[in-house]
């Protein structure tokens, strides 16, 4: 029998339509029969019972080239080795299962209806009854992970308000103390648990989506075992957190994909697309304009951004940029920038995810209120944007990261000579102190209310003065624990000295003569360098720490003594909010103490979050305009931080022309 070979039917002129497919019944080796049905998403706006209920399949594409054949309608379709091997395994043995996959329910092949169907997922997946991740199938010991898996989550659970773990029933055996070893009784258990974490669908960009847009039904599948999606993520974030009490040395060879599982569900209403992007930048996808499309359904920048796979890389790359520019007054992507050597295809201000940039973004909560951008596109390739010299480079010195502890020791005592440990600092306090707060960029127990796990500055500062003595005998736990952090901060990073007399650290493509600039709108400062040969512009190099001009004092000046920058917890949002603390009170406010009274005709308005942040606004604007505002715009808005205002205040504003 001859079968003609499936042609799709397009849908691209229907604007809220979308293909789902039946999986037909059938025993484990029968050939797979699917049929593909066109539907109104939007008549499921009211939950309408004739809508069809359907699941969504979150998995790994594998290799396009190794292809298994299954029929629609009775003609032939083929779709790679995996998923078909997934659709053995999902199908049920009796009734029929309603499923959403991209492979199939999109026509890949034609470009605008993709388009427009990845424009849809984010409905497409929280509308569905849940999402079924497919790890793949049974393996010899992928039964044994769940099972342990299981009998884990029914043990502990997490308070997702305070992130902290509690036992679901008496624990006599203290599972939830952190230093508790876990009794796992066999090597096998841990390994099989290290396998099952290393499997394809963990590295894949697009199941960032797929999963955080899934409802608490969510399962995770292998083979025909399954559990709940959110156990599995609790008890991930559990072993985490347990370090190497829960998973002994093979912890290590798992962290990386212990980290992921916890990012994809931490912290989602703090997802801004500067901090996705970072997080996701070894995450695999074969299309670079998924860098940008696989993570706007999460994003929490509200900006509103039309997939379009027809356009150059490039432009899509660009246009990120500047709608955040143009709907909230936001460059704070330029800090997702890094400088390359060799020529450019796009210019050095728009994000260049083809290349991941994994270097850690320095605590970021520099202000309760933010600068807006003051800023435009002159050209193609040229964006012009105000900001604040704040100094300019004059040394830099790479910071190793594959040495040994001891090596590293020996290194930062090259770098901070005894001899200078204990002079005056520009900004205040002791260059021992400066060096110190650049190692780590100022990231300490201090700028955390309530404290976090991090230890205090002066446990750093001590270790940093006991290493560089003249003859330091190592304690090999302080040792441990002050090079670990030191390489998160300085992974890919140089220490800088400026002309101020500063040190800091900056992108390791830094150079003498590079300027760092507070530049409006972007809450890091940024390294920029001005074009060679005596043109105009500035390229950008990256954003940078610079120690005692890093929290807006190019633009408000020094904070009055015993203040600083701290991050605020607060229970009912779970988040953490930037806001000031008098050292010497213990005062907390979330008004900048430099900012002074509003001007006249200026007042606070209410808001769900007032307790957080304020909302200005002015005695005569327009009551049902300002609630269309986006979050951002409101939080940016300021009259005191606006460019006008700055510079009434004496502040040197210029436009930088970036390229």
């Amino acid at each position: 029998m001859v079968h003609n070979e499936y042609r799709y039917s397009g849908i691209t002129s229907a604007p809220n339509h979308i293909r789902l497919l039946t999986l037909l019944p059938g025993l484990q080796n029968d050939t797979i029969r699917i049929t593909l049905t066109d539907v109104d998403l939007s008549l499921n706006d009211d939950h309408s019972v004739s809508f069809p209920l359907y699941e969504c399949l979150s998995y790994t594409w594998g290799e396009s080239t190794d292809r298994t054949i299954l029929y629609v309608d009775g003609r032939i379709i083929t779709v790679t080795k995996n998923l078909g091997e997934a659709l053995k395994y999902l199908r049920h043995y009796e009734i029929p299962r309603v499923l959403w996959i991209d492979a199939l329910c999109i026509n890949q092949g034609d470009m605008a209806e993709r388009s427009m169907q990845v424009g849809r997922m984010s409905d497409i997946y929280s509308r569905a009854t849940r999402v079924v991740v497919w790890l793949g199938p049974e393996s010899e010991d992928s039964n044994l992970a769940l099972d342990t898996f299981i009998d884990l989550s029914n043990t502990i659970d997490l308070d997702l308000a305070t992130q902290t773990f509690k036992p679901i029933k008496a624990d006599p055996e203290h599972l939830t103390d952190r230093h508790t070893v876990l009794p796992f009784t066999t090597k096998a258990q841990v390994q099989a648990i290290c396998n099952l974490y290393k499997r394809p669908w963990f590295e894949r960009l697009w199941v960032w989506q797929e999963i955080r847009l899934g409802n608490e039904k969510s399962l995770l599948v292998s083979g025909h075992k399954s559990m709940l999606w959110r156990r599995f993520y609790v008890v991930s974030f559990f072993l985490l957190w347990k370090g190497e009490f829960g998973l002994g040395d093979a912890y290590w060879t798992v962290k990386d994909r212990l980290e992921i599982v916890n990012a994809m569900m931490n912290n989602i209403t703090q997802s801004p697309m500067a901090s996705l992007s970072l997080r996701t930048c070894h995450s695999k996808c074969s299309e670079p304009r998924d860098r940008v499309y696989a993570l706007m359904g999460i994003t929490t920048d509200q900006v509103k951004l039309t997939p379009d796979y027809t356009l150059p890389v490039g432009d899509v790359y660009k246009d990120v940029l500047l709608q955040n520019l143009a709907q909230l007054n936001n460059l704070e992507l330029l800090s997702s920038c890094s400088h390359r050597k060799g020529p450019r295809d796009i210019p050095s201000w728009a994000p260049d995810w083809r290349f991941p940039n994994q270097r850690k973004r320095f605590f970021d909560l520099d202000g309760a209120g933010e600068p807006p951008a003051h800023a435009h596109h002159v050209a193609p390739s040229i964006l012009s944007a105000a900001g604040a010299h704040i100094c300019t480079i004059c040394t830099v010195e790479p910071l190793g990261q594959t040495e040994s502890d001891a090596a590293i020791i020996d290194r930062l005592r090259k770098l901070a000579p005894a001899s200078l440990l204990d002079t005056p600092y520009v900004a205040g306090g002791t260059t021992l102190d400066a060096y110190c707060r650049a190692f780590f960029a100022n990231e300490f127990t201090e700028r955390y209310q309530p404290a976090g796990e991090l230890l205090g500055f002066q446990n750093y500062a001590d270790a940093l003065r006991h290493f560089l003595s003249e003859d330091p005998k190592h304690d090999r736990k302080s040792l441990a624990h002050f090079v670990k952090d030191y390489r998160i901060q300085t992974a890919g990073r140089s220490l800088v000295t400026t002309g101020r007399g500063y040190v800091g650290l900056a992108p390791q493509e830094a150079e003498p003569g590079d300027e760092v600039v507070h530049v409006l709108g972007c809450r890091w400062p940024l390294v920029l360098r001005p074009v060679a040969g005596g043109e105009k512009g500035f390229t950008v190099v990256g954003h940078a720490y610079i120690d005692g001009a890093n929290d807006r004092e190019a633009i408000l000046g020094p904070l009055p003594e015993g203040w600083s920058n701290v991050a605020l917890y607060d229970a009912a949002t779970a988040k953490w909010w930037p806001a000031y603390m008098d050292g010497r009170t213990r005062e907390v406010r979330i008004e900048d103490p430099r900012l002074g009274p509003l001007p006249e005709g200026w007042g606070v308005r209410r808001h769900a979050e007032e307790r957080m942040w304020n909302w200005y606004v002015r005695d005569d604007e327009d009551v049902g305009a300002l609630e269309g505002l986006k979050t951002e715009r409101r939080w940016r808005s300021d009259p005191r931080l606006t460019v006008e205002a700055l510079r009434t205040r004496g502040t040197a504003i210029r436009d930088f022309e970036l390229v």
